[in-house]
């Protein structure tokens, strides 16, 4: 049992390259572009000893309508609410600004704990934007640089707390099932951990944009767990979220729609083409959503 830490902040303060740096490899995709991440991410971070889930977001904006931005900001707070404990980031650089102090506002009047990161501190630029950054009254802010490592010392302070208690909860949550154990017969069979049908299976929904690929996981889940809508495009990123049919477990895997590459030309849309055919490669099944109201086209035969 580990504890969860959220990564929040307006767009493009460096959430997804500390994300990247906690887990130990490059999953989430970079870009100097505001708003390249949408979906909320999970993975499994770690800062020397201590180990802990990490929650990737998209940036907070300040829309409460049914556009894109609005609903990428509902998946924010979804993460902040599940979370042990928040890490609200901003651009030391760039200062504090109102965007930071409006939702500062709004993490107070909730519960979960939030521990303030000033990133970009790797020059003397950022000095100013760290003093300026007590005045958002969550304490003292933990200086670092996501990009180039430095810090992370002072964030696992930050942070230890947070690990002392989910490993008192995980001694005593060992301490009751070792005495429920003793209770039972011994079987006198050893479990086979390699076994392959315990293992989660990989699932990777992959298609044209909008085809409906992300709606399909979400009521396979029972909840909006990835973001939809009617706009085309929206996931960037693969992501990856547990799920249990019967007693199989999955891994299902959303990704981004695949175009023809003649029509890819941002750089995002190529990295998130790049990504959807990493997890296909990965992936132990591959389920090709169509769209049945549409003819089918010539781009589902290849993805096929």
């Amino acid at each position: 049992m580990s504890f969860t830490v959220a990564i929040i902040g307006r767009p493009n303060v460096g959430k997804s390259t500390l994300f990247n740096r906690l887990v130990g490899k490059r999953v989430a995709i970079v870009d100097d572009t505001p708003g390249v991440t949408r979906d909320r991410r999970e993975g499994n971070a770690n800062i020397a000893d201590m180990n802990f889930t990490i929650i990737d977001t998209a940036g907070l904006e300040n829309a409460h309508d049914d556009s894109l931005e609005s609903r990428m900001r509902q998946q924010t707070e979804t993460a902040f609410l599940e979370a042990d404990v928040a890490l609200l980031m901003i651009d030391a650089r760039a200062g504090v600004t109102p965007i930071d102090q409006h939702f500062t506002q709004w993490l107070r009047r909730h519960n979960t704990p939030v521990i303030l990161v000033a990133n970009k501190c790797e020059g003397a630029a950022a000095q100013s934007g760290l003093l300026e950054s007590y005045s958002l009254g969550l304490g003292e802010p933990v200086p670092l640089s996501a990009e180039h490592g430095q810090g992370l010392a002072d964030l696992y302070n930050a942070l230890r707390p947070y690990a002392d208690a989910a490993e008192a909860e995980v001694a005593k949550v060992k301490s009751d099932a070792e005495f429920e154990l003793e209770k039972l017969p011994d079987s006198g069979e050893e479990q086979d951990d390699d076994d392959i049908m315990k293992r989660p299976l990989q699932l990777a929904i992959v298609g044209r944009p909008n085809v409906g690929k992300s709606t399909m996981i979400n009521k396979l889940l029972g909840e909006e767990r990835m973001l939809t809508g009617p706009e085309a495009g929206i996931t960037r990123d693969s992501i990856s979220v547990p799920w249990i049919h019967g007693e199989r477990e999955f891994n299902l895997i959303d990704t981004a729609g695949l175009r023809r590459r003649a029509r890819v030309t941002g750089k995002i849309e190529s990295l998130s083409g790049a990504e959807t055919r990493r997890a296909i490669d990965y992936a132990q099944v591959v389920v090709l959503v169509l769209d049945a109201e549409d003819m089918l086209e010539k781009q589902d035969l290849t993805i096929a």
